[in-house]
């Protein structure tokens, strides 16, 4: 039942107005009392020094708060340039707020930069505090002793060590992390008005409208919260809520099947952003990005408005167009683009990790870019996006069509696709998108390989046991059809799963096709659970795996 009053609330958020900066908090900010947390005094050292190739670093130590009876002190590296001065600076937050490494601050030192990455104040690292910050969203009676409470604070008081600095211009501090960390960079970059430039990866604010730790993988089990529930935190400790109080410079790089920061509340940021923003979404990644963007991401932006370079192109929000039988998309932009296209994914609201977006090409018209949206009977949500000779990518936010509201009529449900094209035929790119996801620290099959393919030049070997396929893509309450091509070294049996679909093949040395029909559910989240099982002391093969609608 609270999963149904949940799913009503969600479609009353999303089909909402967009909020405007008269939503914010009051200001002075009624969880942080900023001018009081940075005027305690930093009693900041040096414990260790080093320098190698030009670059510096620092082993450092300063107070963040007094908490009770308990003297919270963070660790933290800090590396510049040899010779620094004035330079321009920003906090890197690693991913799942990992311990501090050198190896986040020299790369940031190579390129000009100041870079402090601390220790968050969690169990078992160098920071004291022991507050299990990346456990989960919590509020609890007093929002000032949440975990993620006083892993902003430890940030403000950074912040403040970064100014004490004489290699840091106090006037050129910026703020960027990854996942957990792009989750605090857009945080505080609603409560430091110190920061001039904030750059996320994954990372975002608007969880009330879901999240995996309360409507996904990550909730283990525990009962979403309730709608109450969720305002209040929206109104406490999510990091939307302040950002239409501040105009500092914003970027969110990322998948747009993250399972852990989905589209609405993503989108639900952006709109909020009071100040430049900017949007990367790249089709049918979760939580990942190719690791030729990873880095530069990040940069093109910092760079932009701490070293003064070229932005990433801007973007105005996508239009639509009924012209005869034909659904057109139009975006303008600014700035130089080498190509442009137009990202659609079938069905209503939700099934975010689990949707499945095409790309379509568009045309440039000087700085106009179209592209037709192909016609189904299912609504669509559609991204435009161009695409500098840089590489940089800039996104339009999304837009929900309805074909039937402009009087196209069309048999088709949803155009064709394949929702296992990203690694189904496990062929060389396909295994390095797996692979880049695992090094994100997510679970994801990475299979040995087999030159003896079905189709192209390789397959993949399954192991004897249980094995979790891959993410499988899809629209939700559309009919699918799944289908793979498998064989093994003797005859043996095997048991694929798909949802609760099962079916039991005989295979032997030729290669064996297998048949499912699945329906996807409407869900928040859209996961398919999909595995094969097979015997002890067999050699088993799969390939050409493919999902796609029925019509």
């Amino acid at each position: 039942m609270r999963r149904l009053i949940y799913w009503t609330a969600i479609a009353a958020l999303l089909s909402a107005a967009p909020l405007s900066a008269a939503d914010g908090p009051l200001v002075p900010d009624p969880i942080f009392d900023v001018p009081a947390l940075t005027s305690t005094p930093l009693h900041a050292r040096t414990l260790e020094r080093s320098e190698h190739d030009g670059i510096v670093t620092e082993q450092v130590r300063f107070h963040s708060e007094t908490d009770g009876d308990k003297q919270v002190e963070i660790f933290a590296f800090l590396s510049y340039p040899q010779g620094a001065r004035a330079f321009p600076a920003y906090i890197w937050n690693p991913g799942g707020l990992g311990q501090a490494s050198p190896a986040y601050t020299e790369l940031g030192a190579r390129r000009g930069y100041v870079v402090l990455c601390i220790d968050f104040p969690q169990p078992g690292y160098r920071s004291t505090g022991d507050y299990p910050i990346n456990s989960g969203l919590f509020v609890g009676d007093d929002p000032r002793q949440a975990p993620i409470y006083h892993g902003a604070v430890a940030l403000l008081k950074a912040v403040s060590f970064l100014i004490s600095r004489p290699e840091v211009d106090p006037e050129r501090i910026g703020m960027a992390g990854s996942s957990w960390g792009g989750f605090f960079t857009t945080l505080m970059a609603g409560i430091d008005s110190r920061l001039k430039v904030a750059a996320c990866l994954y990372g975002t604010g608007g969880l009330h409208l879901g999240n995996a730790w309360w409507d996904g993988p990550s909730s283990n089990g525990r009962e979403p919260p309730t709608p109450a529930e969720r305002e209040r935190w929206r109104q406490t400790l999510d990091p939307a809520w302040r950002l239409p109080t501040k105009r500092t410079p914003i970027a969110w790089f990322t998948g747009t099947n993250d399972v852990f920061y989905l589209m609405p509340a993503v989108m639900h940021s952006y709109e909020r952003a009071a100040g430049p923003r900017h949007l990367m979404l790249l089709p049918n990644w979760d939580h990942a990005l190719p690791a030729t963007l990873h880095d530069e991401l990040i940069f093109s932006w910092l760079d932009a408005y701490l070293q003064d370079a070229t932005p990433p192109p801007a973007v105005s929000p996508v239009t639509v167009s009924h012209e005869e039988s034909r659904i057109t998309a139009c975006w303008d932009f600014d700035g130089d683009a080498v190509s442009a296209d137009l990202i659609v994914s079938y069905g209503a609201t939700g099934n975010w990790r689990g949707r499945y977006w095409q790309s379509i090409p568009a045309t440039i018209d000087g700085h106009s870019c179209r592209a037709e949206i192909p016609a189904a009977r299912y609504p669509c949500f559609i991204s435009g996006a161009v695409v500098d000779k840089r590489g940089h990518r800039s996104s339009t936010p999304l837009l929900l069509v309805d074909p039937a509201s402009f009087g196209v009529v069309t048999e088709v449900r949803v155009p064709d696709y394949d929702g296992c094209s990203e690694w189904g035929g496990f062929e060389e790119t396909q295994i390095a998108f797996l692979a880049r996801h695992t090094q994100s620290g997510q679970t994801r099959w990475v299979p040995d390989v087999s030159a003896d393919a079905y189709a192209g030049r390789a397959s993949a070997v399954v192991q004897p046991g249980t094995t979790l396929l891959p993410p499988i893509l899809s629209t939700a309450l559309a009919p699918h059809q799944f289908r793979c091509r498998l064989k093994a070294d003797a005859p043996t049996e095997i048991v694929l799963q798909i949802a609760d679909k099962q079916a039991r093949a005989k295979i032997g040395t030729e290669w064996t096709e297998v048949v499912i029909e699945h329906t996807p559910p409407a869900t928040i989240i859209g996961d398919i659970p999909a595995t094969i099982t097979t015997p002890p002391d067999s050699v088993v093969l799969i390939d050409a795996v493919s999902f796609h609608p029925l019509h």
